[in-house]
């Protein structure tokens, strides 16, 4: 960047990892923004396909966009690295296999211009699978994770990271992500700690961002997401400084390990069919609120003589369709 040349006002962060096949989507919806203040730092995260060349080929056609390499070391770590270049007030994040749609920015720095206490903004989005939308994140019948929703954000992720943008100065405030988490749980843990100083968020009602879907095992996505998801609710849990916040925390930490004893237990269903019923026990135990699990166990665990055999596998199935 020259002397005389103005910063950008948003970095755009987008790391790559393989991803070949859908980056040129992800580069293109990012160059045809309606807002044309920015740089977009792509990162290659040690890709083996063509991934660098692609990148290459979008920088040299645009000044706004350049390339950082990188050896493989994970989400974390690339999205990091990026943060270490950025020139913007704003951060913004695109993963490379999602899209946005044209007026993404223009339509969230207008709602920023709108509340100067914003430090953080979302928008609505579209769960994709390349070709078609098939869901909406937030229905019209449902109010928007507006203001301060550190509670809320306690129980669960609330924000689609490629929705998001934050002041460069809040990240700055709290650090970069965590490169001991993975999974998709490493921007909720950098949202619960922006939170933890202060976090006013506002959003958008209009979905202008799509979030690939990829086919795959679910179950397996689910136990790996809820062990990272543990294990960010306890990281949080020892370092928060709020008082207020610790018993929220226990609830949320109790539910994640409660959810994680069923997924493990659905795993299990056909190889250790033994093992559920105390599973599910378990669970109900670290959170009993969840009086339901009490009668799943109960008909899991009901003698074969008065037909548990039956109430076992309505259960199994019922757990097989929820996880």
């Amino acid at each position: 960047m020259s002397m005389t040349q103005a910063p950008p006002l948003v970095s755009i962060i987008i790391p790559a990892f393989n991803a070949a096949p859908v980056l040129v989507e992800a580069l293109e919806s990012a160059r045809v923004q309606t807002f044309q203040n920015f740089e977009a730092i792509i990162v290659d995260d040690g890709s083996t396909d063509d991934t660098t060349e692609i990148a290459r080929r979008f920088c040299a056609g645009d000044s706004r966009f350049r390339l950082l390499r990188q050896a493989n070391a994970g989400l974390s770590a690339a999205r990091n690295a990026a943060l270490g270049q950025a020139n913007g007030e704003w951060i913004a994040f695109l993963d490379a296999d999602d899209a946005w749609l044209a007026q993404k920015l223009e339509r969230q720095l207008a709602l920023a211009g709108e509340d100067l206490h914003a430090n953080f903004l979302f928008a609505n989005f579209y769960f994709w699978d390349g070709a078609r939308d098939l869901a909406i994140r937030y229905r019209a019948n449902r109010p928007l994770p507006d203001g301060d929703t550190s509670t809320k954000l306690i129980f669960s992720n609330m924000y689609g990271i490629s929705t998001v943008i934050v002041r460069r100065e809040t990240i700055s405030a709290v650090g970069e992500f965590d490169k001991q988490l993975f999974c998709g749980c490493e921007d909720w843990d950098l949202w619960l700690r922006i939170a933890e100083r202060g976090l006013w968020a506002r959003g958008l009602r209009e979905p202008l961002v799509r979030y690939r879907r990829w086919p795959g095992n679910m179950t397996s996505k689910k136990m790996t997401m809820t062990e990272a998801a543990v294990r960010v609710l306890e990281k949080n849990l020892a370092a928060t400084q709020r008082p207020e916040s610790r018993p929220v925390y226990r609830r949320s930490l109790a539910f994640a390990r409660a959810k994680l004893e069923l997924i493990r237990a659905r795993y299990r269903i056909e190889t250790e069919p033994d093992t559920v019923s105390p599973a599910i026990l378990r669970a109900w135990r670290l959170y009993p609120k969840r009086v339901e699990w009490l009668l799943w166990y109960l008909l899991t665990a009901w003698p074969d003589f008065l037909g548990g055999r039956a109430t076992a596998a309505v259960i199994h199935r019922k757990m097989i369709r929820k996880w």
